[in-house]
């Protein structure tokens, strides 16, 4: 059974992690143009970590029969973080210069807007802020980008 206060914690959990996502990738993105291999590499680990609560809040949705978007729309930024995990941690394998990009750029925007969305349709008043951090993700990664070129 469903109770109110659980329910909100579990959506708690899913906007906090896709408001840390957005700052590490900003941290990712900044730390590019100055050469912080450290920085971007902790920062990297971390939002991988955001798998669990992300992990966490899906099977509880899914368990507690919530609605669809509860679930598909973490589930886009867990197939993206696990992507990254595969492709950058583990293969270690330069896909960047790939015809893998698009898919990997697609989970990658797709999952960030789509923590937009369940921010807005659980907590409205924070998909607001969810919206700010996405739009300084969005700067971060054109300055990166501009300045260094990925």
């Amino acid at each position: 059974m469903i109770t109110e206060l659980n329910t909100r914690t579990i959506d708690l959990i899913v906007i906090i992690s896709a408001n840390l996502f957005n700052l590490l990738i900003v941290g990712i993105m900044l730390s590019r143009p100055f050469g912080y291999e450290r920085l971007e590499r902790i920062c990297g680990v971390l939002s991988i970590s955001l798998i669990l609560p992300l992990g966490v809040a899906v099977a509880y949705n899914i368990a507690n029969r919530r609605e669809w978007w509860s679930y598909v729309l973490p589930l886009v930024l867990i197939a993206f973080l696990l992507l990254e995990l595969l492709l950058d941690y583990i293969l270690q394998y330069p896909f960047r210069q790939t015809r893998l990009l698009w898919p990997y750029l697609l989970l990658f925007y797709g999952g960030a807007m789509f923590m937009i969305g369940y921010s807005f349709l659980s907590i409205e008043k924070l998909g607001y802020l969810t919206l700010v951090t996405y739009f300084l993700n969005l700067l971060a990664t054109w300055y990166s980008y501009t300045h260094v070129g990925y």
